[in-house]
């Protein structure tokens, strides 16, 4: 069955029109790539959070029915859009991902993980607390809470590896010497040849780092974009803002670090390439904004929290904050995704 999928898109005009479209039409893969990692986030930012309110690691003042209410719908729409976007690059090269481990891997732990997300949402709409009613049915949420943990971190391990399968079975070993920084034109060139930088960029630990660096920043997003709609008055607006962000941006600052450690393992690689490369040049200037829209909103709009804090709609400073916060981390998000194929 697999052979003859495999063959047959292979040979379907299909593949010919997602090639040329891929090819021909400007800056679509870059694009897609970046509606696929924003989807991401929405995963993290949805089912990832009910798993962890299960675990009780996060967001222990929240109510997990409704949280599952909220915000499983959001994963439906965020795999709707990854779905869309990877079948791009699926039909484009239907070998690549049929027969490639790592591509199996992932669809696998994808489908499990849909439907212990599907199998949480189900029993919550037939019966509203249904994972609340009994410490038997709170014991097997936590169950399955972890295995989905497990299973997403499996699909986003995945999705990046899937380009990198050789490494897992002949990995490249590059040895390890200091060099004189003065040898080197510039501090960036120095860098980029550093036997660590080579080990990095010849070995599996590029790939390690990228999936690292990818779940990092959905987690990132996925949590700021749960306040950003609150600031909005679009979701959580039973909760007051004060709530929602002093247990989620903890995490936000957290993957934000794992993010910058990892993002920086692979900049070394190609640094004086990346110093030029105006993508990466709008990325960081995006970032430093921000930062400075989240200190701007804590150090001047937060003083008057006390007047709307569980209002629905907030004042015209919360949600110019939240809807700049949304657009600033997206446009981070294209910008890193354009890094890669302007290089």
């Amino acid at each position: 069955m697999r052979d003859f999928l495999a063959q047959t898109l292979a040979e379907s005009p299909t593949r010919e029109w997602m090639v040329y479209l891929l090819g021909n039409v400007p800056g679509l893969p870059p694009i897609a790539q970046s509606f696929h990692i924003m989807g991401i986030a929405a995963v993290v930012g949805s089912i990832v959070m009910v798993d962890l309110k299960f675990l009780g690691v996060a967001l222990p003042n929240q109510n997990v029915s409704e949280m599952i209410r909220r915000l499983l719908p959001w994963t439906w729409y965020a795999l709707a859009v990854n779905a869309a976007t990877g079948l791009i690059f699926i039909l484009a090269r239907p070998i690549r991902y049929f027969y490639n481990p790592v591509a199996t891997f992932k669809f696998s732990c994808l489908l499990l993980a849909v439907g212990l997300a599907f199998a949480i949402y189900r029993m919550n709409r037939k019966e509203h607390g249904y994972w609340e009613q009994s410490a038997e049915r709170l014991i097997a949420a936590r169950i399955i809470a972890g295995a989905s943990l497990l299973l997403w971190i499996g699909v986003l391990l995945g999705g990046r590896w899937i380009a990198y399968s050789e490494y897992i079975t002949d990995p490249f070993h590059v040895p390890f010497v200091w060099e004189d920084l003065a040898a080197y034109p510039s501090i960036w060139q120095w860098m980029q040849d550093h036997p660590i930088s080579q080990h990095i960029g010849f070995t599996w630990w590029f790939p390690l780092l990228e999936s690292i660096h990818v779940i990092g920043i959905g987690l990132v997003v996925g949590s700021i974009m749960t306040v950003d709609l609150r600031l909005l008055g679009i979701a959580g607006l039973r909760y007051p803002v004060s709530q929602i962000a002093g247990k989620l941006l903890p995490w936000t600052w957290a993957a934000f670090v794992v993010a910058a450690v990892t993002g920086f393992g692979m900049f070394v690689t190609r640094a004086p390439a990346y110093v030029e490369n105006p993508a990466f040049q709008i990325k960081f200037l995006l970032l430093p904004l921000a930062f400075v829209n989240m200190a701007v909103f804590h150090y001047w709009t937060w003083r008057g929290i006390a007047a709307w804090d569980t209002a629905q709609e907030l004042p015209p400073a919360a949600r110019v904050a939240g809807g700049a916060s949304l657009a600033l981390w997206a446009g981070v998000i294209i910008a890193g995704r354009w890094t890669g194929h302007i290089i």
